[in-house]
């Protein structure tokens, strides 16, 4: 006979407070919606009609029509799907065939069911309630949205709870959408916009500017400047993850550095007790060919070692001329429990790009008199020769206590490398002649640079969190700490070729290999980051919160270069003892909407944003306010949100367009930079079966001067990305779609100059608004087995995926198509 699984007190309460509260009559924010009422049971059947699908979500569907509390463990359904089940019948009867073939049995005790393993008597681990929502792991539940993060405060709040917006890309929505690159994940993010920089980078933006923190399963990531980071993460193949969760606004609590923008958050897949596993192959346009495996399951039997390994590897041509590329990714963790309080867990990823033919910028705009030049979608800036190799390496221990009195320890060690090599040749962003010649090289005339990069991170987070008793009431306290240590060595040397591009609109890519290298300049970047933070949320009643909470950071950061002609002074920057404040408030108006409003201060050193003469810009500093409203529906499976937000600004960096004394675009600092927008966000099952995440947001930036600033950013943004599994005998079709659209947005090209040097008048290039609309498609042969198509740029826009770095443009992908099967087991 299998053993049911017994109940914690907590659990034993959240089932309660469900058995207490009224029916569900939700309603969504600002909008009039006509939704199903859930079936009522009767005394003996009830009517079902629940496709084959991720098995967590058909439970959670068969709970809400059979009118049953279910628990279950969420590891012991990931990887699994249902048989379908139609028609009217009894609740026994009907669970026992949505649980054919999955190993999977159960008890029932009047409403209550209880999952249990069909082999015997092993406890399945902490359960997951189906009514009581989703939790904070998206992999097998079919959702867009997650239950809890705890990305803003380290708690593990839901989003509802949590005083800020946080967009999350799911694990579905990445298989749906095909979303295989990190990039592809932030453009389909709401509220982010992304500008391509290269061919193989890109620069993310929440609320008008420049996204430049990042984590891993939410510790923060140091790097040493804003590019080094970038490049890190430009890598970053989304196969190894669970979930990607983005926080807007002022990271004023967790981050040592709290940049108004936000963080993205990469949470790791993790192993699971019961054996899973899928392997997959895809195929595309532009000779694109991945695969992929993933497995996961107990290497002792109980679970109590638990493994998993995750690989890939693909190969592409590109639209753009001589363009193609190689990636691998490999991750590997295990996970221990020492006793059963005590969690051990070792990881290490790999990830590595090799490229031809890169960019290290894009197309020039002008012809030297200011006039447009028009290039093909396919033209290539770059030499043949040109490439760009790039490799990470991340290895990490955790440790995970859970004291008896409810409060748990977490520790983290991490260790991180970079490393990139690179050859830039080819066209620059410098103004064209008017014979269509232009000079040749990242240096004109006929520079040619070999650069070589290695970065290396160390950190140490840790942090403990529980409850504690006051005035009656149980409120929570998080106590954390992090330490990290980057370095950056950068390397280039200069080869010198044939000065001058004939044509640069009939160019063939071509020019003679350098013969002669010299050392031009080395680099030498140290940043060192010492973080103390606490919160607490006090809940005077059940309805309010009050999340009140510092964080103090001593920042200590260096650069050393020296090039053939001089050795450059020092920059150096040092900040301690700096204290960031954070505070937000939450109210329940009811059992479905939450109104809150959150405060933090804005303070990031900007040791490597450099002006005209070479000097670092001071501290960007400010504030961040944001007030909204929460809502969340059908058991927490889908979440909307509409919120007002502000920023205020001083120091904020804005590129110049003129070439600064260190080789790199010059800065310039704006006082009293304001930002004030609204945005309005939902995510996850609108109805059974149909999923969405789609948000809408409107910003606009002005300086002291009420002059625009951030102009290359759109004032409106739109997205949308959904899917439908088609009902009764066609349930094994799923459709879907997604579009992004924004407003028009433009930049100020500065540097015309005459034959002496001097400023000429400037020029203004506008992007135009547009659209970009995609389709896909699924189909499940069987419970193992299936096929996806995604359609991108379905009317083949012409569109500029990315303007203004070096004054210049770079295309977006014409229209293309990806097939991919996938055998999960």
């Amino acid at each position: 006979m299998p053993a049911p699984l017994g109940l914690t007190p907590l659990k034993t309460a959240l089932l309660m407070r469900h058995a207490l509260r009224p029916s569900l009559r939700p309603y969504l924010l600002g909008a009039v919606l006509a939704l199903p009422c859930a079936a009522q049971v009767q005394a003996q059947q009830a009517n079902f009609d629940i496709p084959a699908q991720s098995l967590g979500s058909a439970l959670q569907t068969f709970g809400q029509q059979a009118d049953l509390q279910v628990l279950y463990n969420q590891d012991s359904v990931q990887g699994k799907r249902s048989t379908a089940i139609k028609g009217a019948l009894q609740p026994d009867q009907a669970l026992s065939q949505l649980l054919r073939g999955t190993g999977v049995s159960y008890q029932r005790q009047g409403n209550t069911v209880t999952l249990v393993q069909s082999s015997g008597a092993v406890e399945l681990g902490t359960m997951n309630i189906s009514t009581q929502g989703l939790g904070s792991t998206t992999e097998g539940t079919g959702s867009y949205t997650t239950g809890q993060s705890n990305s803003a405060t380290r708690m593990d709040l839901s989003l509802r709870e949590t005083p800020q917006s946080v967009s999350v890309i799911t694990r579905q929505q990445m298989d749906d959408q095909g979303l295989t690159e990190l990039a592809h994940v932030m453009q389909q993010t709401p509220g982010i916009t992304v500008n391509r920089e290269s061919s193989e980078g890109y620069v993310y933006y929440s609320r008008g500017f420049e996204i430049q923190n990042f984590q891993y399963d939410g510790i923060p990531s140091l790097g040493t400047d804003g590019g080094n980071i970038r490049d890190n993460y430009s890598i970053g193949n989304t196969l190894i993850y669970d979930r990607i969760e983005v926080l807007k606004g002022a990271t004023g609590l967790v981050n040592g550095i709290g940049y108004p923008s936000g963080v993205i958050n990469m949470v790791r897949k993790r192993p699971t007790r019961e054996f899973q596993g899928h392997v997959a192959a895809g195929a595309g346009s532009w000779d694109r060919y991945t695969s992929e495996v993933d497995v996961s399951g107990p290497l002792v039997e109980g679970g109590a070692i638990r493994g998993r390994m995750v690989a890939g590897t693909g190969k592409r041509n590109s639209f753009i001329d001589y363009q193609k590329g190689e990636q691998n990714v490999f991750y590997g963790i295990l996970e221990g429990d020492l006793s059963d309080a005590t969690t051990l867990s070792v990881g290490y990823d790999y990830q590595k790009n090799n490229n031809d033919a890169t960019t290290n910028t894009s197309l020039p705009v002008f012809y030297k008199n200011g006039n447009r030049i028009k290039f093909s979608r396919s033209t290539n800036p770059a030499d043949k020769f040109a490439y760009r190799n790039q490799e990470t390496q991340h290895a990490f221990v955790g440790l995970d206590h859970q004291f008896d009195n409810d409060w748990t320890f977490k520790a983290t060690v991490n260790t991180r490398k970079y490393t990139s090599r690179e050859i830039i040749a080819g066209m620059s962003s410098e103004h064209v002649n008017l014979d269509n010649s232009q000079d040749y090289g990242y240096l004109p005339p006929g520079g040619v640079a070999n650069f070589g990069s290695n970065s290396d991170e160390k950190s140490f987070d840790a942090y403990a969190k529980g409850p504690f008793a006051l005035f009656g009431r149980t409120h929570e306290l998080v106590l954390g700490y992090n330490y990290s240590h980057a370095t950056t060595r950068s390397k280039r040397i200069d080869g010198t070729t044939t000065g001058v591009i004939d044509d640069v609109l009939n160019w063939n890519n071509s020019m003679p290999y350098p013969t002669d290298w010299a050392w031009w300049s080395t680099f030498d970047i140290k940043s060192t980051q010492k973080v103390s933070y606490a919160a607490v949320i006090l809940k005077p009643t059940d309805a309010l919160n009050f999340i009140l909470g510092a964080r103090v950071t001593d920042y200590d950061w260096q650069i050393d270069r020296v090039n053939a002609l001089r050795q450059l002074p020092r920059i150096s920057t040092t900040n301690s003892g700096e204290v960031i404040p954070y505070a937000g408030i939450t109210y329940d108006l009811d059992d479905y909407h939450t109104v809150y409003a959150s405060y933090t201060d804005i303070f990031k050193p900007q040791p490597y944003s450099l002006d005209v003469s070479g000097k670092s810009l001071e501290p960007l500093t400010g504030q961040s306010y944001e007030v909204g409203v929460k809502g969340e529906y059908f058991d927490r499976r889908l979440n909307a949100s509409l919120a007002l937000f502000q920023l205020k600004q001083d120091n904020l960096g804005e590129n110049t367009g003129v070439m600064g004394v260190d080789g790199f675009e010059a800065m310039r600092a704006i006082k009293g930079a304001t930002t004030n927008g609204i945005e309005l966000e939902m995510a996850g099952e609108v109805l059974p079966d149909w999923n969405v995440n789609a948000g809408y947001v409107y910003q606009e930036s002005y300086d002291a001067k009420n002059k625009r600033v951030a102009t290359t950013q759109p004032q409106h943004l739109f997205k949308v990305a959904t899917t439908y599994r088609l009902p009764a005998e066609l349930n094994k079709v799923t459709v879907g779609g997604n579009m992004q659209w924004q407003s028009s947005t433009s930049f100020v090209d500065n540097s015309f100059v005459d034959a002496a040097y001097n400023q000429l008048p400037s020029h203004k290039f506008t992007r135009a608004s547009y659209a970009v609309v995609g389709l896909m498609s699924s189909y499940d042969f069987n419970q193992n087995l299936k096929a996806t198509v995604n359609l991108n740029n379905v009317f083949d826009r012409n569109y500029y995926s990315g303007i203004g770095t070096y004054n210049s443009i770079y295309y977006g992908d014409p229209r293309n198509v990806m097939f991919n099967v996938k055998y999960s087991f």
